[in-house]
């Protein structure tokens, strides 16, 4: 023991120099702002206290995944498209009061998607009502207008749980169809469609059953939407009326906001990209 102690003292004195190693992340991560950042700043901090953040910070994502940085040149194609076909039509459905007072207040983007462990991905997360990460941003072009549509699908998708998680839905639409199932992945569309569910990805539970209605419609609008309707079985075309009923009245009761009139300021966003 004395030799231990002896050897721990000896090992250790005030004249020994620790040598300056740079370890990443220690302290924080220090950069000059540019271009991008002034124009995030102009577009989405200044206006409505949106941040976004581009540059990779692992500890905004789950630490169990393995994903990649977004490209830079990437990021303002996309928060431009999303300030459009989100943004916009909600203000000048909804007024910018609403937008402020309920838009999400943190974008985190990714360049890869989230591989899940039961064969399924994941394209977006909301934490709060007030974080949204946005994942497999790197294949993200303009001509592609289904991935474009599927990207949209997400944000919309968030906003709607921030709307019922602030005031809630009626009842009655989670009676509406059977089936909730957390296996959901494990059946098809076509199946998912007989009891009434818009996506597979609805059958989840009756939360993701209502903002995936809520995305569908705006994003797909009504051609769209009454296309999917109309591909059902005849028994099942009804409940997806009574969700959408629902739906509508939700919006004029407890926003204010008519939702064909939203329906279709999106439709003409995504049109006009």
């Amino acid at each position: 023991m004395a030799f231990i102690v002896l050897s721990s003292l000896m090992a250790c004195s005030k004249d020994d120099k620790i040598d300056n190693v740079n370890i990443p992340g220690l302290g924080g991560e220090t950069w000059e702002k540019g271009p991008l950042d002034f124009w995030i700043d102009s577009v989405f901090t200044k206006p409505y206290n949106i941040e976004v953040k581009y540059r990779f910070e692992r500890y905004e994502l789950a630490l169990d995944k393995t994903l990649v940085p977004v490209m830079e040149n990437k990021v303002q194609p996309v928060m431009s498209t999303i300030l459009k076909t989100w943004a916009a039509p909600y203000i000048a459905e909804a007024g910018e009061t609403f937008f402020k007072t309920y838009c999400q207040k943190q974008f985190v983007l990714v360049g890869s998607p989230q591989f899940n462990s039961n064969n399924t991905i994941t394209l977006g997360t909301a934490e709060g009502g007030r974080k949204v990460v946005l994942f497999w941003l790197n294949d993200f072009d303009l001509t592609d207008k289904p991935f474009v549509r599927e990207m949209l699908h997400t944000i919309h998708h968030e906003f709607a749980h921030i709307m019922h998680q602030t005031i809630l839905y009626p009842v009655e639409f989670k009676r509406i169809s059977t089936g909730y199932t957390g296996s959901w992945n494990d059946y098809t569309l076509g199946e998912a469609l007989e009891r009434g569910f818009i996506t597979q990805y609805a059958r989840s539970a009756p939360d993701e059953d209502f903002v995936e209605m809520v995305a569908t419609m705006l994003v797909e609008g009504k051609d769209g939407y009454d296309d999917i309707v109309n591909s059902a079985p005849l028994e099942a075309r009804p409940l997806f009326r009574q969700k959408e009923e629902i739906i509508v009245r939700y919006f004029k009761e407890s926003w204010n906001i008519d939702f064909y009139n939203l329906q279709t300021r999106v439709q003409d966003a995504i049109d006009n990209l």
